[in-house]
């Protein structure tokens, strides 16, 4: 999946290779110009790459100030993009993350591809014994075959 974050950090590493190539060019002829562009490009990759860290920081900021019940709730709401930050907040806590298999292994049957995609990470991520007995299955196909590969999977969910 591509995010603003993804162009942010495209951009920078653009904007710096010409930059750092104009300003080593004139500075240092074409051998600077190519140093510069190298360094501009990795300058401006790591300069694009904070705002995604920064709102990474806040969001794992923010779910950390939830209470135990307010964390259970976005994982029986629809906010699916949440799951494995949530659960694994839960597991620090030392909660018992068993209770909450179901509702990642009903993303997995999802109309909604995401949800799907993000059902599987969570899943391989914090229940690879479930994961392990549904190998074959691919967020990407149908949800009729989705919710084939998954039918075994109805009794602990």
């Amino acid at each position: 999946m591509t995010t603003i974050f993804h162009f942010i950090v495209f951009f920078g590493a653009v904007v710096g290779f010409a930059a750092g190539g104009i300003i080593g060019g004139k500075l240092y002829g074409t051998f600077g110009g190519l140093g510069g562009a190298v360094l501009g490009a990795y300058i401006g990759l790591i300069v694009g790459r904070l705002p995604g860290f920064f709102s990474k920081r806040a969001l794992v900021n923010k779910i950390r100030r939830k209470t135990t019940d307010q964390l259970r709730a976005i994982l029986h709401g629809n906010q699916f993009h949440l799951f494995h930050l949530v659960i694994a907040e839960l597991a620090v806590r030392g909660e018992d993350i068993q209770k909450e298999r179901s509702c990642v292994v009903k993303l997995l049957v999802s109309d909604n591809y995401a949800a799907r995609v993000c059902g599987w990470q969570t899943l391989r991520c914090f229940f690879p014994e479930v994961a392990k007995r549904i190998t074959e299955y691919q967020p990407k196909d149908s949800i009729e075959v989705c919710r084939t590969k998954t039918q075994g999977l109805a009794e602990i969910a």
